[in-house]
């Protein structure tokens, strides 16, 4: 079987955890969780469900920016990420399906860069 990679989440999570002291034991008790999953959290073989990642931020009482990190972080580990297209149009769906397709690391960079140039001011993020 495949090792998976390291996380950012689970990064940013062990990096917090380490800099409190704290042992897997310990955080996991205090989020309500076996440290055996917490581990697996952190080593990126098990995705953390958006309640734990609010329980391990009201945990380590972060700041807004830490807090932010973290979330974002965990939304980026997951196996996908959702668009809501709820009350848009055709044009949308069609552009989110676009990014559904693979890229590979030439076209993302690219991409990328065409999207932080022309980031409208206002848009959603």
């Amino acid at each position: 079987m495949a090792k998976k990679a390291l996380t950012s989440f689970g990064v940013e999570l062990r990096k917090h955890r380490i800099e409190r002291s704290e042992t897997l034991y310990e955080m996991a008790e205090a989020v309500g969780i076996s440290p055996s999953f917490l581990s697996a959290v952190e080593t990126g073989r098990k995705r953390a469900p958006k309640e734990l990642v609010e329980k391990v931020i009201e945990h380590l009482k972060v700041d807004m920016v830490d807090a932010l990190k973290l979330r974002q972080t965990a939304l980026e580990t997951g196996p996908e990420i959702r668009i809501p297209l709820k009350g848009r149009g055709s044009e949308a769906r069609q552009v989110a399906a676009m990014f559904a397709r693979r890229f590979d690391d030439d076209d993302l960079s690219a991409l990328r860069e065409a999207l932080e140039k022309n980031a409208m001011p206002g848009a959603q993020r």
